[in-house]
């Protein structure tokens, strides 16, 4: 370790210490002589996969957003191999991981997604979601025999639903590059201001109301009943109105976006879920998929409009 930092003219290693609460990627807090700095090692992407997420992440900091691009070493290398896997540092900001979202922070949030999607719309490399229409297709009739019927049928509908309605409207959504994974917890705040994005390992071109719906999902959901809460609905949904103006495909699209933003995440979580019930530890280090079937339940039951104050 005190080579690797050696490498990237950071001072001398103090200390450095694992980061907890990673699922897809190992995470190590580097303390050194110069200040404090984040080592990614990457447990799902081979090496020529990651330089798509670190453009997207540089493409963003140059248009003035606090995010973590990798840093360079002294042969201008910012990917490395670590412990034989993709590696990375990049510096620490400031900040902390929110216990929960206010109504403050979801107005803020808002703001900023939608300069976001207008940042990335002219992101030049253009890469599907290794989770998206194909993976969720494929894995919800994978995974459906090992459901409930009642789980298996919910599951099963919503993705045939979808399919219906994007085969339709598809040519008329605004598509662009999103995080693909923007949860209160890929953020970082210093009392109410927002102090940096991170976690872009889920970045993708896909529809801007997908990725607005999954913050949403996230920011404003009760996650013990799934349903809304109204007023940060509202604070988020209207201040990333007044940024970018939605069109009327998106709008009426936004019910089905909501929908298959909330099934993708419960999918993703089912299949993590099943795949570790074998292996206890594993399993403790998953999240809940129930949140985002209750998420989703609570969708098929009623989405206020865009509009709805």
């Amino acid at each position: 370790m005190r080579g690797l930092v050696a490498d990237y003219n950071l001072g001398e290693l103090v200390s450095f210490q694992g980061i907890s609460g990673g699922v897809e990627n190992t995470n190590y807090f580097l303390t050194t002589t110069t200040g404090k700095y984040v080592l990614t090692l990457f447990e799902e992407f081979e090496f020529d996969e990651v330089p798509y997420f670190l453009d997207v992440v540089s493409h963003l900091q140059e248009k003035g957003f606090n995010v973590p691009a990798a840093l360079f070493d002294q042969q201008g290398e910012r990917l490395r191999v670590v412990q034989d896997r993709p590696a990375i540092i990049v510096d620490c900001f400031p900040g902390d991981i929110m216990d929960g979202t206010t109504v403050e922070s979801c107005r803020i949030m808002g703001k900023v997604l939608a300069q976001l999607h207008t940042a990335g719309t002219d992101f030049p490399e253009q890469r599907d979601s290794h989770r998206g229409m194909d993976w969720w297709r494929s894995t919800s009739k994978a995974i459906a025999p090992e459901l409930e019927p009642e789980q298996a049928h919910l599951l099963l509908e919503q993705v045939s639903e979808f399919d219906t309605f994007i085969a339709q409207y598809d040519d008329q959504l605004a598509k662009g590059t999103v995080h693909g994974d923007l949860f209160f917890n890929n953020t970082l705040f210093e009392g109410e201001q927002l102090s940096a994005i991170i976690d872009f390992y889920n970045a993708c071109h896909s529809w801007l109301m997908y990725d607005f719906a999954i913050v949403v999902n996230d920011w404003c959901s009760d996650m013990t009943t799934g349903e809304l809460d109204m007023d940060k609905y509202h604070a988020l949904v209207n201040a990333y109105i007044h940024e970018r103006q939605p069109n009327a495909a998106e709008i009426m699209a936004w019910p089905h976006m909501l929908k298959i933003a909330a099934l993708r995440f419960w999918l993703s979580r089912l299949e993590a879920w099943h795949g570790a019930k074998d292996d206890p530890e594993r399993l403790a280090q998953q999240h809940d998929p129930k949140e985002f079937q209750r998420i989703l339940e609570a969708r098929v039951r009623h989405v206020p409009s865009l509009t709805e104050n």
